[in-house]
């Protein structure tokens, strides 16, 4: 019987938002992706027979939301308000694409709005 995939749901803590900056914000979109797709990535690494140390994990969700910037034309080493809220859209949209369930994607979309309607 294959083992379900496992979604944990991250939650923004109140000294998160503390002293946001935009790159603090894009800081808090990575962590809430790893943390909410994690799962995800172990899996597919572990199928392609590539390392999976959770730094390896991470670089890799490091890597998808560059590219999710990328996707959203925006820069990610120069993060607005305005470029955050599309990679939180791509995000979801790629999230949705490998099955992640509706209630979750939400979920971490939601703990993301709290931090974008903070942000100057």
């Amino acid at each position: 019987m294959k083992k379900p995939k496992e979604f944990k749901r991250w939650s923004i803590s109140e000294s998160d938002l503390s002293d946001l900056t935009p790159s603090k914000a894009r800081d808090l979109i990575v962590k809430c992706f790893y943390e909410a797709q994690k799962e995800t990535f172990l899996r597919s690494r572990q199928q392609l027979g590539i390392r999976s140390s959770d730094e390896d994990i991470h670089a890799s969700v490091v890597s998808g939301v560059r590219l999710a910037f990328k996707e959203a034309d925006g820069d990610f080493d120069k993060p607005t308000k305005e470029s955050l809220m599309n990679v939180v859209g791509v995000l979801a949209k790629k999230s949705a694409s490998w099955g992640t369930p509706e209630d979750i994607i939400e979920h971490h979309k939601k703990q993301i709005q709290k931090v974008l309607e903070r942000l100057k």
